[in-house]
């Protein structure tokens, strides 16, 4: 499925009066990995928008992931200015992918140019209330890792990976946790008024409300 959602990106996604393609596609470390170039055009004008870089798996012990990279925030095109973090660009393309990644599948995101993310991650926020964890939660990742501080030289920056569960039981224990981490994250004093920590106690919520009714996977 990995293999038709990168040559999918070939012929390229529409949004709105953009198209989403890959403008350029080249082998990674492995025979089983590619990297993404991928572009946003609006008529016959054009600008890098992100690096994906893609890992079909390698059954039976490594699943497939995908990563975001290089994200380019700000774009200006026909005149128009873009903003990619929070937009329908950025969930035209979570959707396109989340779809084809398997359960025990990951994705990696950059944040670090995502201020909302950046300052909810750095403020120690759990994940999942982050701007971007919550966005990656309703798309069905219920396992999350900051990496806030990559290990080694070739990782990039500062990046959120989700995980889709692998089984049932893998669901009902990431649920478990997400819920003890929104509790202590509720319990303690949220009174700044700054607009980022009003959305993440807004979240945080509206999660507790969500997993309260939800009927745990037997």
């Amino acid at each position: 499925m990995l293999e038709e959602a990168v040559k999918k990106m070939l012929d390229g996604i529409s949004v709105d009066s953009f198209k989403i393609y890959a403008k350029k596609i080249s082998k990674g470390r492995s025979e089983r990995e590619v990297n993404l170039e991928i572009y946003l055009q609006k008529d016959k004008e054009e600008d890098s928008l992100l690096y994906i870089k893609a890992f079909n798996g390698l059954k039976p012990h490594y699943k497939p992931w995908v990563e975001f990279f290089n994200i380019n925030n700000h774009l200006t095109l026909k005149g128009e200015t873009v903003e990619y973090f929070d937009s329908i660009l950025e969930g035209n393309l979570l959707n396109f992918f989340s779809r084809i990644i398997v359960p025990g599948g990951k994705i990696y995101i950059e944040y670090y140019q995502d201020e909302e993310t950046l300052y909810g991650l750095s403020c120690g926020f759990p994940p999942v209330v982050s701007r971007l964890g919550y966005k990656l939660f309703a798309l069905g990742f219920t396992w999350f890792k900051d990496w806030y501080f990559p290990e080694g030289w070739m990782e990039g920056g500062a990046k959120l990976q989700g995980e889709k569960p692998l089984d049932g039981e893998a669901k009902n224990r990431h649920i478990r946790n997400i819920h003890d981490e929104i509790s202590l994250f509720l319990e303690k004093d949220q009174t700044d008024n700054k607009t980022f920590v009003a959305r993440a106690v807004k979240r945080a919520r509206e999660i507790i409300t969500k997993l309260g009714v939800q009927k745990i996977v037997s």
